[in-house]
């Protein structure tokens, strides 16, 4: 009979089971009395013919269990039993499954809730067609070595035209354009994009056009394409908004289309105009304001791609040697770009749920192996009737995997929750956040990882009871019967204290890193100040005069104001992790060093005093640093002490080109701070007046006393009093700035902590019930001990050094771990070292007290035994 055949007669079969049963119990009573009826034909007494019939037949209920085999599925019948079984015996102890589920759950809710935020940034392609393929094509320049840039227009056409690794390309522009004519004015993103960008992505507009190359030329005005949040929020989704008209920088743009919903590239975009290049940037190479983006062909590898990037820029670094000598050009694929800096820190937050699981996992197996050895009597029994080993060991995984499944789904749905809460306290710059979710793939991990944390639980507990002696687990009591299970017990506990300490290491690094790095000199005043962004229209403001007479203008208005008691404008934000560079040529100086490069910010009269920065040598800008003055600069300590080391560099000349009006003399010296963020280094850094050399964006910076409400509202009445649709963006304090750019590694920290925390917890639950139950097993010793005069103190020192010796087992084997793997925070830390000793071993401190704290409460309880109950304790 075919397998088929065959399954389906077992499956008929099981479903008649009953009748069968009735059948063949019928049929052996018919054998039994023929067989009866034969025997007393024989001449024997009909009492001994029945007798001698069940004789004949043999062992009926054998019988009936081997003709059974063959009715219906065997195996499936003898798991279901193992599944019933196990479920009436968790019922039977509800303390046991639910600290047990809980504890898995809380590792296994953990582990799929990171996994989660680890797939949906590292792992799930982004939400465009073929985005695998999606790259950056970044220009390195040996002057700014530290910084990706962009491209300049003819690097971009040489590489269009001979890049032969790319299907497609496009290139954009990021921009901030305002908005005005309908109530208040409001800055927005509106990128400017090549032809072809929206088919790059394999997006279309859900209404009206994509742009045409015409469009570029401006041949039927200026254009514009919508976000669908922009649409909706300033349009309320109005169907008829393409042909219509909003005014940007001034002028009038027409609405060509409206983008689909979830399409925002780059950088939460609210518009995008079309790619209108300045005529001279189309010749000058080294003005790398450009982003490219290129489409690998299918079967290209990254590798092969980057080989032949680096051909074209050695190719334009030998005809190009004054523009572009040394340049690169680095691919990174999208996704790597999107998710920046957050890899490392991801994976080691999955390294700690992981810590976390096997934690909670050594914490279960103890408990089951605690219950296995208050079974080991039924167990022995089971073997005794017949039971095999294997038949044992699958009933006790069969439990502990129930045990895990209730867990597993206790924690698919503590992972929804977290996901929820990680997305609510995670920082605004997160990479993909709005993203997050478990899905069917991340619940699919969760169950393997159920399965995986219920036989890792039960296997080893399950083996373990499965060796025991029949003869000594029948026997009532034996002192040796629990020494290696005891020892088994042991080691799970080290393990735990082991996988603890290491994440309590973590921990602790991270957190000192945090304290040090909001600890840190900035070398200014960062209390009271208020901050804001301001880009003028280009329209209005096209001209450097009429950028300096708008800033003059608006710093009069804010000097007016009794509430500022300090007002300035510069040309970068501060603490936002950007700066502007420039290069500088040593040689210039007379001194043989090789190019490098300066960090240079613009700043207003009233800078330096506003933000509190100390001046060592000279003066500050004042109102006459103005265009027509001699032009100035100041120098910070440490561009004084790398060039001008024992000399007064006050009336020196600096020159940043062949071209005199790019010739400076140094008139002041202030203190060297940082203002790019808390842990970058001060760099070599010089200061421009900006109403020599003004900028269309800018930074208001304004230190009052005032509530930060009532301060912003007076400083965009004043910003209006000046120009009415003009916007002010990222309106904040300092302090709001500060923790922002904090944000990421104060979350991390944060949740390392949470982490090391719940393992220190399970932790101590783990050692209270190994030496809970250790004291359980020795009662009668404990009562023999103070019978025979041993004072209470050297019988709770006996029981403490059995906890003490686990913890600082498990404390050398996490500080070795530690040691090692620590080194792979060494790049999110901030001036404190991986092997940090004083860390270490307070963490190793903390975690032995943790023990004697768990060890302390049933070792007290001990010598709190009355002797002769002990000595008839059974």
């Amino acid at each position: 009979m075919s397998l088929i055949g065959q399954a389906w007669r077992r499956l008929v079969f099981l479903l008649r089971r009953r009748q069968l049963d009735e059948d063949l119990a019928e049929e052996l009573r018919q054998h039994a009395a023929l067989k009866a009826q034969k025997n007393a034909a024989a001449g024997m007494d009909p009492e001994e013919a029945a007798y001698a019939a069940h004789r004949q037949l043999g062992n009926v209920t054998r019988q009936m269990e081997e003709s059974r085999q063959s009715w219906g599925f065997p195996f499936l019948e003898s798991v279901a039993q193992d599944i019933g079984y196990g479920l009436r015996g968790l019922r039977k102890a509800p303390g046991f499954t639910t600290v047990a589920m809980l504890t898995l759950a809380l590792g296994i809710g953990s582990c799929t809730a990171v996994f989660s935020v680890v797939y949906a940034v590292l792992l799930r392609p982004l939400p465009y067609q073929d985005s695998p393929r999606m790259v950056h094509v970044w220009t390195v320049s040996p002057r700014f070595p530290e910084f990706k840039m962009g491209q300049s227009i003819p690097n971009m056409n040489d590489i269009k035209a001979l890049a032969h690794s790319f299907d497609a390309t496009a290139a954009y522009e990021t921009r901030r354009m305002n908005l005005t004519g309908n109530g208040e004015p409001e800055q927005l993103s509106v990128p400017a994009v090549s032809p072809g960008f929206f088919a790059f992505f394999g997006v279309h507009p859900v209404r009206g056009r994509e742009f045409f190359p015409e469009d570029e030329q401006e041949k039927d005005g200026d254009v514009v394409l919508l976000s669908y949040g922009f649409w909706q929020r300033h349009f309320a989704g109005d169907p008829n908004v393409v042909g219509s008209r909003i005014m940007l920088e001034q002028k009038p743009y027409t609405v060509a289309g409206v983008l689909p919903r979830g399409f925002s590239f780059p950088e939460k975009s609210d518009a995008w105009v079309p790619f209108v290049i300045d005529p001279k940037h189309k010749t000058e190479r080294g003005r790398w304001m450009y982003f490219m983006l290129a489409k690998l062909r299918g079967g290209v590898s990254l590798p092969v791609a980057q080989a032949e990037m680096d051909g074209i820029a050695a190719g334009t670094a030998r005809q190009y040697p004054k523009e572009a000598e040394g340049i690169q050009f680095s691919l990174v694929t999208l996704q790597e770009a999107t998710v920046a800096d957050g890899r490392d820190a991801l994976v080691a937050l999955l390294g700690a749920v992981g810590f976390l699981l096997l934690i909670a996992c050594a914490n279960v197996s103890n408990l089951v192996l605690s219950r296995g050895l208050k079974r080991q009597r039924e167990i022995a029994l089971r073997a005794a009737l017949g039971a095999s080993r294997v038949r044992i060991v699958r009933q006790l995984l069969t439990e502990s995997l129930l045990v895990a499944c209730a867990g597993g789904f206790a924690g698919i749905a503590l992972a929804v929750v977290g996901i929820q809460a990680f997305r609510a306290l995670a920082p605004a710059s997160f990479p993909r956040l709005a993203e997050l979710r478990v899905e069917p793939t991340t619940a699919l991990i969760a169950c393997i990882i159920t399965a995986f944390a219920g036989i890792l639980c039960g296997l080893v507990p399950a083996l373990s009871a499965s060796r025991a002696n029949l003869n000594l687990a029948i026997k009532e009591k034996t002192a040796d019967a629990h020494l290696g299970r005891l020892s088994l017990r042991g080691f799970l506990v080290i393990v735990e204290v082991a996988l603890a300490l290491v994440l309590l290491t973590g921990s602790a690094l991270m957190v000192q890193s945090i304290v040090r790095l909001l600890r840190v000199d900035t070398g200014w005043r960062t209390d009271h100040l208020l901050t804001a962004s301001l880009n003028l229209s280009k329209t209005r403001y096209g001209s450097a005069d009429a950028q300096r007479l708008f800033i003059q203008r608006l710093l009069d208005a804010l000097r007016a104001q009794p509430q500022f008691t300090g007002v300035a404008f510069t040309n970068n934000s501060l603490m936002a992790g950007s700066t502007s560079l420039t290069d500088f040529d040593p040689a210039t100086l007379g001194i043989n060093d090789k190019k490098t490069t300066l960090e240079a910010r613009s700043v207003s009269p009233g800078y330096f005093e506003t933000l509190g920065v100390r001046l060592g040598r000279g003066r500050f800008f004042n109102d006459h640093d103005v265009k027509g003055a001699p032009q100035a600069v100041i120098i910070n300590e440490s561009f004084a002490r790398r060039f001008f080391s024992g000399q007064d560099p006050l009336g020196k000349i600096l020159k940043f080109s062949p071209n005199p009006a790019d010739q400076c003399q140094i008139v002041g010296q202030v203190s060297d701070t940082r203002d790019i963020s808390l842990n970058a280094q001060p760099r070599l850094q010089v200061y421009f007046p900006l109403l020599q050399d003004p900028f269309s964006g800018m930074t208001i910076v304004v230190r009052s006393a005032l509530e930060p409400s009532t301060a912003v509202a007076q400083l965009q009445r004043s910003v209006w009093s000046v120009d009415n649709d003009q916007p002010l963006t990222k309106v904040q304090s300092m302090s709001d700035v500060i923790t922002t750019s904090v944000a990421g590694p104060r979350f991390r920290a944060w949740l390392l902590s949470v982490f090391a925390f719940t393992g220190l917890t399970l932790t101590l639950i783990g050692i209270y019930g190994v030496i809970s139950y250790s004291v359980g097993q020795r009662t009668q010793e404990m009562g023999i001990r103070m019978a025979l005069g041993a004072p209470r103190s050297n019988i709770l020192r006996l029981i403490l050094r059995e906890g003490v010796v686990l913890a600082l087992a498990g404390a050398v084997c996490g500080l070795t771990g530690s040691y090692f793997l620590m080194r792979l925070l060494a790049s999110q830390l901030f001036e404190i070292k991986p092997s940090d000793p004083l860390t270490l071993s307070g963490a190793a401190l903390l975690m032995v007290t943790v023990a004697l704290a768990g060890a302390y409460i049933p070792a007290r309880r001990a010598t709190k035994v009355d002797p002769m109950i002990a000595l008839r304790y059974e």
